[in-house]
């Protein structure tokens, strides 16, 4: 049986389930933290801590907002979590 994911690595899965892969498909960091149930200031340190290790890339939208999408290296982590 399957341990569950680290909360950090289900922020990635959500990401990944909400087709969050190219930049026109960012997802910004209240939708994922609403899905997620929890505070929006943890989803985006969480977010931005994977930016920083090469993972998720981020750009500010035309209202100002952050968002958020997995690049190549991202998606390949949330598919080697579950072979």
């Amino acid at each position: 049986m399957r341990e569950e994911l680290p909360f950090p690595d289900k922020v990635l899965q959500t990401l990944h389930n909400l087709c969050a892969t190219a930049a026109d498909l960012a997802r910004r960091s209240e939708e994922v933290a609403r899905i997620l149930n929890r505070d929006q200031n943890e989803i985006e340190s969480i977010l931005d801590k994977y930016r920083s290790e090469g993972f998720v890339e981020s750009f500010i939208d035309n209202d100002g907002k952050k968002r958020y999408y997995l690049n190549a290296r991202g998606i390949i982590k949330i598919c080697s979590l579950f072979t």
